[in-house]
């Protein structure tokens, strides 16, 4: 490198000896006048100012687990100083935070904000692009709005800022449209196989409940939180991927049931029906409207949500045909594109309402109960734990494939050949597991931290156990229960 410099010197002075070799030839004076100092030359040129890039994302889940870390009860000293106004408290107590915890990047947002308030400019675009990497969906496009930051922006490397988010929003937005969304947490995470990175799209804190893919590029979710009375209520948002935005959930005032769809023609955009009212639909600025009274359902998949607890309708399902029972199970399915008719060994039923398509419609995977006559609340001993199993099979040929079984489960294709499968134990007190299987033999693949789907797990129903309190209902005439004395199984 010495070398380099000590050339490009000595090749400098051979050019001024030239030049004044050229001049005096030409008649020209001996001595070159030198060229007028450049204004305001202190000040960097904005075309040649660069702020190299960072990678985009995280290299895990637990990266996004800051507030259970270190540096949270410093960030949390460092909020008060700033609901008082007190900017240089703000940016000590930052510092301390990530000083005890380097990844905790809404300290590093927060600390971009203060110093930005107190123009200190020269510190600020290092914890600036800590937390926009990190989170690029949530603080890059805020940085060039944020109050704070907008004298930055005017100068020369607020510019180049400025530049530097443009590039970053193009290369977050192809990772998210390679990407594969799954629950991790109670908040949803795309994770980029290819950089192998993970990027958060929801920022509930685990509020999540149920979320529904309603188109390509579009997922719809629903939150469980407090709302403006204290009380327990559901919200919506909805993740637009194209975009790279994700919407605040809004408030819906009850507990529900809320019912969730999508609309592509009439009405086009996420329709959501809250306690039994009307239907609403929230269009592509996330702004909530009334839909006409008796407006009926689109058809399509739809997901139901009340308390805790989501639930996915998927039937019908495109080009399969089954006698589904009241609770979408059947014995066997018919494959329109082949008319191959298929069925899992008895006394297994195919859930319906997991049946989904690979993207190239070459095979279906599905969840089947495998023993329809489990009793509700049975222990292990009576019962097989393993009461579900996620299939494959090819739609030309009928070939059916076991992939794994588990207590409860979800399936989703994320290519032609793979397919993520969620396991639980169907109880609700342990977190599932995401596993991609590859169906050209590699070993399975778990996505580590990974415990959900998009589509929630669905646990095998049961028979529910004969009270010995409770004698079993007398049919009427028709040989019938009465509808007070039904026990629906648990979903």
């Amino acid at each position: 490198m010495r070398a380099g410099v000590r050339e490009m010197c000595y090749s400098a002075v051979c050019m001024r000896a030239l030049a004044l070799v050229f001049l005096v030839a030409c008649g020209g004076s001996k001595t070159a006048e030198p060229p007028p100092a450049p204004k305001d030359a202190g000040i960097p040129d904005t075309a040649v100012l660069d702020i190299p890039p960072r990678t985009l994302g995280m290299p895990d889940l637990a990266s996004y687990m800051w507030r259970k870390r270190g540096g949270h009860p410093a960030f949390r000293i460092a909020r008060i100083a700033e609901a008082k106004n007190q900017w240089a408290d703000v940016v000590t107590t930052c510092k301390q935070a990530l000083a005890a915890d380097p990844g905790h990047l809404e300290a590093a947002w927060l600390l971009a904000a203060g110093l930005g308030h107190l123009k200190k400019y020269d510190e600020l675009i290092a914890p600036l692009q800590l937390a926009t990497a990190g989170d690029f969906g949530k603080w890059g496009p805020a940085s060039l709005e944020l109050a704070e930051l907008q004298p930055f922006l005017k100068t020369p490397a607020g510019e180049a800022w400025s530049r530097r988010i443009e590039s970053d929003r193009v290369a977050y937005i192809a990772a998210l449209a390679r990407a594969v969304v799954v629950q991790a947490d109670g908040d949803l995470y795309a994770f980029d196989p290819e950089a192998d990175r993970w990027y958060r799209v929801t920022r509930t804190f685990g509020a999540v409940v149920g979320s529904l893919r309603v188109a390509p590029s579009k997922i719809a979710y629903v939150t469980r939180q407090r709302g403006k009375d204290g009380k327990a209520t559901l919200a919506i948002g909805v993740i637009d991927l194209a975009r790279g935005k994700t919407s605040r959930p809004l408030e819906l005032g009850t507990k529900g049931p809320v019912l969730v769809t999508y609309s592509a023609k009439q009405d086009p955009g996420v329709w959501v029906m809250a306690g039994g009212g009307v239907w609403k639909r929230l269009d592509d600025n996330f702004v909530l409207s009334t839909l006409p009274p008796k407006t009926q359902k689109p058809p399509g998949p739809w997901l139901e949500v009340k308390g805790r607890t989501a639930r996915l309708h998927a039937i019908p399902v495109a080009g399969v045909t089954a006698d589904w029972d009241d609770k979408g199970l059947a014995s066997a399915i018919q494959i329109g594109k082949s008319n191959r008719v298929v069925s899992v060994p008895a006394p297994g039923l195919i859930d319906g309402n997991t049946v989904t398509w690979s993207p190239d419609r070459a095979r279906l995977a599905f969840v089947a109960q495998l023993d329809e006559n489990r009793v509700c609340g049975a222990s292990p001993k009576d019962a097989p734990t393993n009461n579900a199993a996620a299939f494959v099979v090819d739609a030309t040929t009928g070939t059916l494939t076991e992939i794994e079984r588990g207590e409860s489960m979800a399936v989703e294709w994320i290519g032609d050949r793979k397919l993520m499968v969620d396991q639980g134990d169907g109880t609700g007190k342990k977190a599932g597991g995401v596993t991609v299987f590859d169906l050209d033999g590699k070993s399975p693949e778990l996505l580590a931290g990974a415990d959900g789907l998009l589509s929630p797990r669905r646990r095998p129903v049961c028979t529910p156990a004969p009270s010995e309190d409770t004698p079993p209902p007398d049919p009427d005439a028709n040989g019938e229960a009465s509808a007070d004395q039904v026990v629906e199984p648990p979903l």
